[in-house]
């Protein structure tokens, strides 16, 4: 599914179920992973990270649940996020001065 952003502004999403969710708002976008990550349902302008808070646990989809986009955003609600792979655990060498032990990290 391939699909400029900025044609999805303002499109309205509904869930496989038949309900009406809300309108596409704002991205938010994972800068690190290069991908999209949700959906907010209202516009994201805040004030304080309590609202920013708010509404990205309350007012936002997780772009994973959505299934097709053509004249409306149609989401899975069902469907959960895929299991995030798990950090590979740092190993460090130990080396001895005079000064004591100094640990690197690799």
């Amino acid at each position: 599914m391939t699909i400029e952003l900025s044609k999805m502004f303002g499109m309205d999403i509904y869930s496989t179920d038949a309900e009406y969710v809300g309108k596409a708002y704002d991205f938010v976008i994972d800068l690190e992973q290069g991908r999209v990550s949700k959906i907010t349902l209202e516009p994201f302008k805040v004030r304080s990270k309590k609202e920013a808070a708010e509404i990205l646990k309350k007012k936002s989809v997780g772009y994973e649940k959505v299934v097709a986009v053509k004249d409306i955003v149609l989401i899975d609600p069902h469907k959960t996020a895929a299991p995030k792979p798990k950090a590979q655990p740092q190993t460090y060498a130990r080396f001895g001065t005079r000064r004591g032990i100094i640990g690197r990290r690799y």
